[in-house]
């Protein structure tokens, strides 16, 4: 997901780097006070799609196509805020701040992660990534498609649709794992790389909005979820596990997944 709450990309591989996954969350949208704008909020954010071709970032905006250079740090830089962090970030230049503004009807600005920032993992951080982007918390969100089956199965029994995958907005996807069993990991091995510091992912209304439209389609996903995935300390709805990389390389499509408690 190069732009956060934006649309994704399929990967057969990714490359983890000190950040975090190679252009994940590299990229925000923020409005005019710089605070940073997500799909809770902004649904047609769904309707940007991505790409990286070469060396630049795609962004489809309606009919606009906006490239970004992937090599090129921004020259102007100011705070920006995630959450309760706030850091510096590169403005993107006039003409992609006033195509955006103009899809999204809105004054905006993409803001990009570069060499003056630093955000701080602090207590999630590994020997080797000590900051993520832009994401929620940590730079790895994992996810078990037999945990999303279980869900399927309640929201079947109700009558409802089935819930995808991709409103989940993963950066790796389990399968074979039993169900949240993603919920007991220490720490995991995917192929070569070793993943540490777990904190389950406490859930909000963007896995019931749909991923290109942005429009909420299945209230009831998130209403069954919380029927039996609620924190014990704060009612949080839990699924998926963040996680912070504790080495960094590649992993593929294919890769065997290892933990302590599989």
């Amino acid at each position: 997901y190069p732009v956060k709450s934006c649309r994704g990309i399929k990967l057969t591989e990714m490359f983890v780097t000190p950040t975090g996954p190679l252009f994940d969350r590299q990229w925000m949208i923020v409005d005019s006070e710089n605070l940073f704008l997500t799909l809770r909020t902004i649904s047609k954010l769904a309707e940007i799609q991505t790409a990286i071709s070469g060396r630049f970032l795609h962004l489809y905006a309606g009919t606009n196509k906006i490239l970004v250079s992937l090599d090129e740090d921004c020259e102007q830089v100011e705070d920006v805020t995630v959450w309760n962090d706030t850091f510096k970030a590169g403005i993107e230049n006039k003409s992609i701040n006033e195509a955006l503004s103009d899809f999204l009807s809105k004054t905006v600005k993409l803001v990009r992660y570069q060499r003056q920032s630093f955000r701080d993992l602090k207590q999630a951080a590994t020997d080797v990534v000590k900051q993520v982007m832009f994401a929620d918390s940590r730079p790895i969100l994992l996810v078990n498609e037999n945990s999303l089956e279980d869900l399927n199965e309640k929201l079947r029994i109700r009558n409802f649709n089935d819930s995808s995958i991709e409103r989940f907005r993963a950066n790796i996807v389990v399968d074979g794992m039993p169900a949240y069993q993603e919920d007991k990991i220490k720490e995991v091995r995917v192929g070569e790389l070793l993943f540490q510091n777990p904190k389950l992912c406490a859930r909000c209304p963007v896995i019931t909005q749909d991923v290109e439209t942005g429009n909420v389609v299945s209230k009831e996903t998130l209403k069954i979820l919380s029927e039996d995935r609620k924190s014990e300390t704060n009612s949080k709805v839990l699924f998926g596990v963040n996680l912070t990389p504790a080495t960094i390389g590649v992993i593929r499509l294919g890769d065997h997944v290892f933990s302590d408690e599989l």
